[in-house]
């Protein structure tokens, strides 16, 4: 999966299910293969809050921004920043969930690791 891929990618089951994976170092699947069962990182913010924890833990900062304008993309106005470890990204998303959740599987180096198989 490539940067550019995260980057569009929807909040939803299979952002969850990368989330799942990446972050928190979960099978690939949630127990039964049920997507229902899987946390809503990308769209419950006490949820994607976990994901901000787990990344602290490694050794990343966190930025929130919300209510932001930027022209180029009217339509995201949440922003994520993830920096440490030598890194440093910001993320826009729709909601801030899905900021976080987009700006995670980034840091974590998710472009270099995830089968697309996992994604499926």
């Amino acid at each position: 999966m490539e940067r550019d891929e995260i980057l569009i990618m929807q909040a939803g089951k299979k952002l969850n299910q990368l989330v799942w994976w990446q972050i928190f170092d979960m099978e690939p699947t949630p127990p039964n293969n049920d997507m229902n069962l899987l946390p809503d990182y990308s769209g419950d913010m006490n949820v994607a809050w976990s994901v901000i924890e787990k990344l602290k833990s490694l050794g990343y900062e966190t930025s929130l921004m919300n209510g932001q304008k930027y022209k180029e993309y009217p339509s995201q106005t949440y922003g994520c920043k993830l920096y440490g470890n030598g890194e440093s990204i910001f993320v826009l998303g729709k909601t801030m969930p899905h900021a976080i959740s987009r700006a995670a599987l980034l840091v974590r180096g998710l472009t270099k690791r995830a089968p697309d198989a996992a994604t499926a």
